[in-house]
């Protein structure tokens, strides 16, 4: 009866070898394979450029106090552009405001425009508890970008009347 018991070995070793060959851990358990590495690698020189691997150095202080040519704008590389939410109001051939409500995140900068597309100059005022004023020639788009809402409903007036609304808070959009 030793050939059973070869092919009972050769069977053990197969699954072994089948089992010690994983291409990961797919379940929900854990891991119980060693981690291994090439044996012969070895770690990187201090010079890599890998995360980790470089010394910092710290650049001398000035000697100079700065000058008033200098700008003290220390926001950046001066490419980054402030979150602000888009609010643009038309004035149509009828002289009406589209869209007359648009909501808008509250607490975040607005953008408010207003294009004059019927060939008038328009003032929009957005009445918070400081007002917002813009004044558009005929045919022309101005904008102003102010400080994020409370959540509420502020008016819009036109030209003295009212003519719309922008909701902070509820369902962003026009």
């Amino acid at each position: 009866m030793r050939f059973p018991r070869c092919l009972t070995a050769l069977a053990v070793l197969t699954v072994l070898a089948i089992a010690g060959c994983g291409g990961g851990n797919t379940g929900p358990g854990v891991s119980t394979n060693p981690t291994a590495s090439a044996p012969d690698a070895t770690a990187p020189p201090t010079d890599a450029t890998q995360p980790g691997t470089a010394t910092a150095t710290v650049p001398p202080a000035a000697t100079t106090p700065p000058t008033e040519t200098q700008p003290s704008d220390d926001s950046g590389g001066g490419d980054e552009q402030a979150v602000r939410v888009p609010a643009s109001f038309v004035v149509t051939q009828s002289g009406r405001l589209t869209p007359p409500t648009i909501t808008v995140p509250p607490f975040l900068a607005v953008e408010i425009s207003i294009r004059s597309d019927d060939g008038k100059p328009h003032t929009l005022v957005l009445q918070t508890s400081t007002p917002h004023t813009l004044k558009v020639a005929a045919n022309e788009r101005a904008a102003v970008r102010i400080a994020g809402l409370r959540a509420g409903r502020y008016p819009v007036t036109l030209d003295g009347r009212r003519a719309g609304a922008l909701v902070a808070g509820g369902e962003v959009g026009p």
